[in-house]
């Protein structure tokens, strides 16, 4: 202010002498954002030598051809400093743009980087990789972790001595309703999609369309009907039944709860619901002018009778401080799983002291079901790189007709062509995790929800249900175990499975610590049982069992393998 005063009130003025005075200073400091370094301060920046460059949310310049990115590796200084919680996000060359600052040509040029390091490790790690293909990936992913190495430090919350709450994170698959059904076969059916296919229409067009479906098919008319008085019914849209039911579970137990979608108007819907049940609520989305932001982020944490936040998930999911809630839902996964983390993020951080239940709603074998499995391999890609390069293998290389393909679950298992019958193909998918959540497991059992044990001999023993649901036929993202393994479903359920759901990794809320009144209560009305009425759920999986099974070791990786691969890499 005291700049601006003595600029006589011209902006560019003040930033010019208040840029000079701090190049003057010894000890200075210039704060500024992403947004000014490719503006207003662009020309003054660039033009000046610093000590040091510290990027804050690196990954902001992920994208090697961004105007944000090629300003940033024109600043002028040899100290260069990245922090980030996602160096990787969808794709590999995001990791080469980031070292590319802090050591240009350290990892090559982008083509070459492509050429060497992300594709061979892309196509090995898919379950249908040849032997060759395997080998190669897992030496060139060693030999980037070795060239990285050195300049990378990486600090889990696990890592570090913050005393967090427990966190449970669940995936929810939940049915389509009649109405979603119709429309989403007469989708796939349709001309639209074979002209997709064909390549004469954009596909993102095409899983727009069906995203809109799985999540409310009224969002598909809704410059016609969203004036109606029953737009929005929560009856036409399984997951939306799903999420009321939960909010009002919760509201009983008193939570208080953040609720993300990806669209705005999918947040319409959601509000006119959570207004209609007479929760007090409070929303943030892109529209929300930004300072307005804070003051409804200081409400929601200070003022306990606020039930829920609504959010769109770009703008609530990043540097926002919500720990005034203790319950998240994420109504539709992202493509980019760093963006459903950082939305979960928002509760489940320093400064909470309630144990943290996250729940992800996925439409069972549809579109979402494909945007969750793209979601894992992302997840595997990164460890793979940053972690381990010795990583199991569970997706198959697709095309793009596989995000458009819907067999319907009368053909997959199902009796009457609804969703009661059918196997979760995500379940299929990991068969050999202990991270499949059964209506079972939740069955009361002397006060006490009852879940698989671990024994002292560190197998795994199911306490309560050995059926095998793994018999229905196989569909999109077909499971595939890991070549030479006979262990695939009751027997598979007896082997220790690494990051897997056992009754001692859970939090009180879920394995009935409470009373029955913490999420194994609300599990068992989810499933059909406490008296809620019929399931309104299929199914449910542990999120970081899933994350965690990579973890596992590749028989064609190591010993003989190891040679092989360093002979293929030459």
């Amino acid at each position: 202010a005291a700049a601006l005063a003595a600029a006589g009130g011209d902006k560019k003025l003040a930033r010019r002498k208040m840029l000079r005075d701090c190049v003057n200073d010894p000890k200075g400091v210039v704060l500024t954002t992403y947004e000014h370094v490719r503006g207003a301060l662009r020309d003054s920046l660039l033009s000046l030598r610093w000590g040091y460059a510290i990027l804050d949310e690196g990954h902001k310049i992920r994208n090697p051809d961004a105007d944000v990115t090629i300003c940033a590796k024109q600043l002028q200084t040899v100290h260069r400093i990245i922090m980030t919680g996602a160096p990787i996000q969808n794709r590999l060359s995001e990791l080469w743009s980031l070292f590319d600052f802090c050591f240009p040509g350290k990892l090559g040029t982008l083509p070459v980087f492509q050429a060497e390091f992300a594709a061979p490790i892309q196509v090995g790690g898919y379950a249908n990789a040849s032997e060759q293909q395997v080998v190669t990936a897992f030496r060139c992913a060693t030999t980037l972790k070795d060239l990285i190495a050195p300049f990378l430090l990486r600090r889990m919350k696990a890592d570090v001595n913050i005393a967090l709450p427990a966190k449970t994170e669940q995936v929810l698959f939940c049915p389509m309703t009649s109405d979603q059904r119709e429309a989403y076969r007469a989708f796939v059916q349709s001309r639209d999609v074979e002209e997709i296919l064909e390549g004469r229409r954009e596909a993102l067009s095409g899983i727009d369309v069906l995203r809109k479906i799985v999540n409310h098919p009224d969002l598909l008319e809704r410059q016609t009907k969203a004036t109606h008085v029953d737009y929005g019914n929560a009856e036409r849209s399984g997951k939306q039944m799903v999420t009321m039911k939960v909010l009002s579970l919760w509201r009983e137990q008193k939570h208080r709860a953040l609720l993300f979608s990806q669209t705005q108007q999918m947040l319409d819907i959601l509000e006119a619901a959570v207004a209609d049940a007479g929760y007090v609520y409070r929303r943030m989305d892109g529209t929300t002018p930004v300072q307005h932001r804070m003051r409804l982020i200081d409400e929601f944490n200070s003022d306990e009778n606020v039930f829920v936040f609504l959010l769109t998930t770009k703008v609530g999911g990043l540097g926002v401080n919500l720990t005034g809630a203790d319950r998240v839902l994420l109504f539709d996964p992202d493509w980019n799983p760093s963006t459903d983390a950082q939305a979960r993020e928002r509760a489940w951080r320093i400064g909470q002291r309630k144990e943290v239940t996250v729940y992800r709603l996925v439409t069972a074998g549809t579109i979402e079901e494909k945007v969750y499995h793209r979601q894992i391999y992302k997840e595997f890609l990164t460890s793979k790189v940053l972690r381990d390069p010795k990583q199991r293998r569970f997706f198959k290389a697709k095309d793009l007709a596989d995000l458009f393909a819907w067999e319907e679950d009368a053909r997959r298992g199902g009796d009457d062509g609804g969703d009661g019958g059918a196997a979760i193909e995500t379940a299929e998918l990991f068969a050999e995790v202990e991270g499949e959540l059964r209506a079972a497991d939740f069955e009361r059992g002397d006060g006490a929800a009852s879940f698989c044990r671990e024994e002292e001999d560190g197998e795994i023993a199911d306490a309560t249900n050995d059926d095998d649901p793994n018999g229905a036929e196989k569909n999109a993202w077909d499971p595939s175990a890991v070549p030479g393994s006979a262990t695939t479903g009751r027997n598979a359920r007896k082997k220790h499975a690494p990051g897997g759901f056992r009754v001692a990794d859970a939090p009180s809320s879920i394995s009935g610590g409470d009373d029955g009144e913490g999420d194994a209560a609300i599990m068992r009305s989810l499933f059909g049982g406490g008296g809620g009425g019929g399931g309104t759920i299929r199914g449910a999986m542990n999120h970081d069992a899933i994350v965690n099974a990579s973890g596992g070791r590749d028989h064609l990786v190591g010993g003989s393998a190891a040679a092989e691969a360093d002979r293929v890499a030459r």
